[in-house]
């Protein structure tokens, strides 16, 4: 099969810019970013699964859920109502065909009235935010101002100082990530797999509600 670009990762990032042809990527690649094979033994993801089970959520929304193998994985762990968002159709479609006890819907981060309607109490990013650098902060305005007791699982691969060009003048390290969004941490780490390179994958779980304080009525 002949493809636009030789690495699925052109499709989103490449030469330090945005690309964003999720969809085209999609339908190039069967399993890009090894969602289904190399990404089920992350560690990072564990620990937010974990998380997740501690809270007890009836509902819970995945943004930009891709092939819908994570949104399965937060549905076992006894989660109810999973519903994973994507701008991709492709991936949209791919994910409710794998996994039809989740429910997948195209929509975008901003697409508020998906989180107005199902009223989660988690709300999942993973690896996802280098991709909406340009609509994060009104998406965090969002859910301070009107859903500040809905946690943010947050996962994010973040990268050696010098290998970085994209989005370096929103944050670069986890320090800086906890910094921005500003919340009310449960926990937050990350994690170092040398055979892997120096990449470090970042996770926190964390919410605009101070923590301890009576939640809002979803």
């Amino acid at each position: 099969m002949i493809t636009k670009y030789e690495r699925y990762q052109d499709y989103v990032i490449k030469d330090g810019r945005l690309v964003g042809e999720f969809e085209e990527m999609y339908r190039d690649f069967s399993d890009p970013w090894e969602q289904s094979t190399r990404e089920a033994f992350a560690s990072e993801k564990a620990m937010v699964l974990n998380a997740i089970r501690a809270l007890n959520p009836s509902t819970v929304v995945e943004i930009g859920c891709g092939l819908g193998h994570f949104s399965e994985r937060i549905r076992a762990t006894g989660v109810p109502n999973v519903i994973g968002i994507d701008v991709s159709k492709t991936a949209v479609e791919k994910a409710a065909a794998s996994f039809p006890h989740c429910r997948f819907e195209l929509a975008d981060i901003l697409d508020f009235a998906i989180l107005e309607k199902h009223r989660p109490q988690i709300i999942v990013m993973a690896e996802i935010t280098w991709y909406v650098l340009d609509k994060l902060c009104r998406f965090l305005n969002y859910l301070k101002a009107e859903m500040p007791s809905v946690y943010l699982a947050h996962l994010l691969v973040t990268y050696p100082e010098g290998e970085q060009k994209y989005g370096m003048e929103f944050f670069v390290n986890l320090n800086q990530i906890i910094s921005f969004f500003g919340m009310n941490y449960v926990e937050y780490g990350e994690v170092l797999k040398p055979l892997h390179g120096r990449t470090k994958r970042t996770y926190f779980l964390g919410r605009y509600l101070p923590l301890g304080a009576e939640a809002q009525t979803l």
